[in-house]
């Protein structure tokens, strides 16, 4: 499977309205896998555990990570990487006045890729394809269900022209 991804046209400086804009790729899942799904998955890569296991092993798993970073640790899981918090928040005058449950805003977990992970882009097995955005996507498919009423006569009109939607034509820039 190749990595999808779609490209968008921003600004160099968000903060300057009228700074150039440049194309970057944007990364874009070809589908959302559940946790049975992955269990499936893992399974399918000769486990002798059960899907019904893995699965159970995998939410424990979670329920285990959330419990240990609330306890403040990080957690290292190998070659998957490690797993700790970081906090947002106001600063304060000094630090008598600090209180957590007041100045801390949110507290974000964060993952600390391997070496494993580190330089995907390097491995031989990557393959890129161009896609539409999840959003284009939607809308192309809106526009193709309309234009399918309109066609069996539930609509004024009817086909008016040839080609393709611009699938996987990567001029079709989201800005």
């Amino acid at each position: 499977m190749p990595i999808k991804y779609s490209l968008s046209a921003r600004l160099t400086n968000p903060s300057d309205k009228n700074s150039e804009k440049k194309v970057y790729p944007m990364a874009q899942y070809a589908e959302l896998m559940d946790v049975t799904e992955f269990a499936r998955h893992i399974q399918a890569h000769g486990s002798p555990f059960t899907r019904d296991v893995i699965t159970g092993v995998l939410t424990a798993a979670v329920d285990c990570l959330r419990e240990q970073l609330i306890a403040g640790k990080k957690v290292n899981f190998g070659e998957m990487g490690a797993f700790y918090v970081t906090l947002r928040s106001e600063g304060v005058d000094d630090a008598d006045s600090f209180d957590p449950s007041v100045h801390v805003k949110n507290i974000y977990v964060h993952w600390e890729r391997s070496k494993f992970f580190a330089d995907l882009k390097g491995d031989p097995d990557i393959k890129w394809e161009y896609t539409l955005t999840h959003k284009a996507m939607a809308e192309a498919k809106k526009e193709a269900k309309k234009g399918a009423t309109e066609a069996a006569g539930g609509g004024t009109g009817g086909n008016s022209g040839g080609g393709n939607s611009g699938w996987g034509d990567p001029g079709d820039i989201t800005e």
